[in-house]
């Protein structure tokens, strides 16, 4: 290897998967400096971006210790590039948090979630266990009703934010449209402290915890009445200027209710499923065009033979064109060709989770904070 340039090394480690990276850096101290290095690490994080074959999922799961009290856990799931999944459980202790929920994972980084607090509390890397902990956001006073969050990322300047809607009651409870009261927050990973950012105009309580990432904006749903009908409509959140605005939406066959948001290819994604019928698949091919909304499939459950509610699409696998879900506390497998629809069994794997896709990578939340004495395990 001495022989070798570095332009040459870096191209050869950046094509191993990031389990035999994490493992170089037990090598020798010039491989631990060079995994480091921010040439590797995005050139990594490029090629494994790109290629299914290092697409992953993190389980988390909850272990009640007694009735009030809940232990996390993270599980990694990955293939070989065949049918054959493993899952590993990570092994790391957090300091001060022992359960949490987490953001969509980015670049391979993960925000974690105290519902306890209701707090967003950590960046971590799964992968090689760097962590780094956030500082406690700005906030009225009150009791929040309810915390809506976000986690994304800015490639142009190499940025990452995290967001906070806080909903709190209103003192004096006019009608159900106005009870509640907002404030938003936004943290660039790096400053020193939360930034606010006025209220929001929209009401995105009572849905997922966590925003879709695309296109450098943040996307939840909204309900809203478009009289005299109640709607849902889809409203995103713009990271680089930090403004809300309204997104276009799916014709769905029945509706613009119960339907969830995601990303599926790289495009925002919305599935809505109509109860023990059919699940619809739809994404936005060219960001912010109505008419770019495409249905990607439509599960039918009298075509599968199996009755399925709200499912999570997760990742098509290149292999075999199958498309992975989640469905309640089991994975699934639909082949769009052949209209079947499998259970998939990993070894290992929790009984109940919570799943999201993961790319491993070798991106520090040490670095992001630009310390200037980070220690090297």
């Amino acid at each position: 290897m001495e022989k070798l340039s570095s332009e040459t090394v870096i191209d050869i480690l950046s094509r191993l998967s990031i389990k035999s990276l994490v493992k170089c850096r037990c090598v020798c101290k010039s491989w631990l400096y060079l995994t480091y290095e921010l040439h590797l690490i995005d050139t990594h994080l490029s090629i494994s971006s790109k290629n299914e074959i290092f697409y992953g999922l993190i389980l988390k799961t909850s272990i009640p210790i007694h009735r009030t009290c809940w232990h996390s856990k993270l599980s990694f799931v990955q293939s070989d590039g065949t049918d054959d999944y493993k899952c590993v459980n990570f092994n790391f202790p957090l300091p001060l948090l022992s359960n949490y929920e987490f953001l969509g994972s980015c670049n391979g980084l993960l925000c974690l979630f105290d519902p306890i607090v209701k707090y967003l509390t950590h960046i971590l890397n799964p992968c090689s266990g760097d962590f780094v902990f956030l500082p406690n956001p700005i906030r009225d006073l009150g009791d929040p009703v309810n915390v809506v969050v976000g986690f994304g990322f800015l490639p142009k300047r190499n940025v990452y934010k995290v967001v906070e809607i806080v909903y709190y009651r209103r003192e004096i409870v006019g009608d159900d449209n106005d009870d509640l009261r907002s404030g938003v927050c936004v943290y660039t990973i790096g400053d020193d402290s939360w930034r606010c950012n006025g209220s929001s105009p929209y009401s995105l309580r009572g849905r997922d915890l966590s925003g879709a990432c695309v296109n450098e904006a943040l996307h939840w749903v909204s309900s809203s009445y478009d009289s005299p009908k109640l709607v849902d409509q889809i409203v995103g959140f713009d990271l680089e200027n930090e403004v809300f605005g309204v997104i276009p939406y799916p014709d769905f066959d029945s509706g613009r209710l119960n339907y969830t948001l995601g990303v599926l290819q790289g495009c925002l994604s919305a599935t809505r499923h109509k109860c023990q019928d059919y699940v619809e698949i739809w994404v936005m091919k060219d960001y912010g065009v109505k008419e770019s909304w495409t249905k990607r499939l439509k599960i039918v459950c009298s075509e599968v033979g199996v009755i399925i509610g709200a499912v999570q699409p997760l990742f098509f696998q290149r292999r075999n064109g199958e498309l992975m879900l989640q469905h309640g506390g089991t994975l699934l497998c639909y082949n769009p060709l052949t209209k079947t629809l499998r259970e998939l069994r990993i070894s290992g794997m929790p009984r109940s989770f919570k799943a999201v896709v993961h790319v491993g990578s070798l991106v520090s939340p040490q670095k992001l904070l630009k310390l200037e004495n980070t220690k090297f395990a």
